[in-house]
């Protein structure tokens, strides 16, 4: 094993990137940004500023690079700016987000991985490379794998870049659709006691149900049965 002190150096600095991001909105007054009732206060202001989107995308690409939950600030995208800025500016965010974090894990940790693992990490590299778009896919669409762990756990890996962003943008996309509906559907039902906002909730909850059976429906129909990029 060839493990160079400077490699220890890169992986050691991204552990500590990750863990001070996870901290910062654990531990800081922006932990209650992100609870019910420092959120609808921040969704108030937001919704009053002029600014708000270019912040919201911003402050959501910034998040997630460094390891904060995409979900939350979904949620808040579709309560801020309902369902269709919000699925916009969800999506751009992530997407910029995924990519700071592939970046990240691709610079300071890919080297040290590899002369620490040597020869065992072959494996994984030669199914990223040859079926790198159809895997990354079939995880993206599958709600309860962790996204920030996933942008982490392939920029480790050889998938290629251009590869990375295609499949994160097509897996990505149904649940961002999803949960910002959801949050509007939610925001709206709490706002007016009607029947087209009940109506809403359900169909935002059944939407949630179904977003399960997602990478099952496209393996059957054929859409990601290519193991090939």
């Amino acid at each position: 094993m060839n493990f160079r002190p400077g490699l220890w150096a890169k992986l050691l600095l991204l552990v500590v990137i990750v863990a001070a991001g996870w901290l910062a909105m654990r531990a800081t007054p922006l932990r209650g940004y992100v609870e019910r009732g420092g959120l609808s206060a921040l969704i108030v202001a937001l919704r009053q500023a002029c600014w708000a989107p270019f912040a919201f995308v911003a402050g959501y690409a910034l998040a997630v690079t460094f390891g904060f939950s995409g979900l939350v600030l979904t949620l808040a995208g579709g309560a801020v700016f309902g369902f269709w800025w919000g699925a916009f500016l969800n999506t751009l965010g992530a997407n910029l987000g995924a990519t700071g974090a592939f970046w990240l894990a691709r610079v300071l940790g890919r080297d040290g991985l590899q002369a620490l693992l040597g020869g065992r990490l072959a494996g994984i590299d030669r199914i990223t490379h040859q079926s790198g778009f159809a895997w990354l896919l079939r995880l993206r669409l599958i709600p309860i794998v962790p996204f920030n762990l996933l942008n982490f756990a392939a920029g480790l890996t050889v998938i290629r870049w251009p590869t990375y962003v295609a499949a994160t943008a097509l897996g990505i996309l149904p649940g961002t659709l999803v949960y910002t509906f959801f949050a509007d559907a939610i925001l709206s039902g709490s706002q007016q006691a009607t029947r087209d906002a009940f109506i809403r909730v359900a169909i935002a909850g059944a939407l949630l149900v179904i977003l399960s059976f997602v990478p099952m429906l496209a393996k059957r129909a054929g859409w990601i049965a290519t193991d090939r990029d």
